[in-house]
């Protein structure tokens, strides 16, 4: 993995407004092949599996929509979140550039019953008309993409007016990564070792960008009157919080998960993930 630039602080200027841009990580090459059994581990741990839980519910709830309407779930991967909204009675369409998820989208969706129509495509080239769904969601998927400011450009595009478009992504300036670094500054003065990996900071190889609350936030706001953002999960990944998940009862742990939880609601910028949803801003200048 990369080592982790400094925190998205850079700026540029834009029409006399300081512009907050995320950090770039990689070449930012289309992975037509992209796997995600290449990157998930085979055992969650306790707080993995429990962000991951929580980003999903918070995601899914911003995108209810009434019955009949479209949704367009961005960067669809499995399909398993589309599969989802259709069987609350959306008409669901699934976009995803990677040829391996594509067939497992196509395989998931079959075994499902639901019918989700799955399209091969770019976040950044969106192939439907102008204001075509009610809803578009996009979790866990813009720090992959290689223009996400396009991408979300296109998110709007494609929603209706009185539409509402969701993002979901991790914030890598999480409280959880703060202290992670600062502890692991510690450990390199005092022991001379880092601590043990993986880096919760470090963004994953094959994320194409770094967000963080200023700039998922700044993105938002150029393409959405944002309605709310919802912050899910604390300390996931910190080291040896999983450990000490484990020595506990289930239950018991899961009190502890949620009523961090219950404080990254109420401060999103220290959260593991991020959840934005918002209208469309179909004149910019608004």
């Amino acid at each position: 993995m990369p080592e982790n630039p400094s925190p998205a602080k850079q700026a540029q200027r834009n029409s006399g407004r300081e512009e907050i841009i995320p950090e770039k990580t990689t070449s930012g090459k289309v992975d037509r092949n992209w796997n995600d059994e290449d990157v998930l581990p085979a055992v969650l741990s306790p707080d993995t599996e429990f962000v991951f839980k929580r980003m999903t519910e918070e995601t899914l709830l911003a995108a209810h929509s009434a019955n009949g309407h479209r949704i367009l779930d961005v960067g669809c991967g499995r399909g398993i979140d589309a599969i989802s909204l259709a069987k609350k009675g959306g008409i669901l369409f699934g976009c995803e550039p990677s040829r391996i998820m594509l067939r497992k989208a196509k395989d998931w969706t079959k075994d499902s019953g639901e019918m989700v129509w799955l399209v091969s495509s770019l976040a950044e080239d969106l192939p439907f008309r102008n204001s075509s769904f009610a809803r578009v969601v996009c979790k866990g998927a813009i720090d992959h993409f290689v223009n996400p400011d396009l991408a979300v450009a296109e998110m709007c595009r494609v929603a209706s007016s009185e539409g509402k478009v969701v993002i979901s992504v991790a914030n890598f300036e999480s409280l959880s990564c703060s202290l992670a670094k600062k502890l692991n500054r510690l450990f390199q003065r005092y022991r001379k070792q880092e601590i043990a990996r993986p880096h919760i900071w470090e963004v994953p190889a094959d994320h194409t960008f770094k967000f963080d609350y200023p700039s998922i936030t700044a993105l938002a706001r150029r393409h959405l009157r944002i309605e709310n953002i919802q912050g899910t999960s604390l300390f996931w990944g910190f080291p040896h919080w999983s450990n000490t998940l484990n020595k506990f009862p289930r239950p018991v742990a899961l009190f502890f998960l949620r009523l961090l939880d219950r404080i990254a609601s109420w401060h999103p910028q220290w959260s593991d993930v991020l959840v934005i949803s918002g209208k469309p801003r179909k004149n910019l200048s608004e």
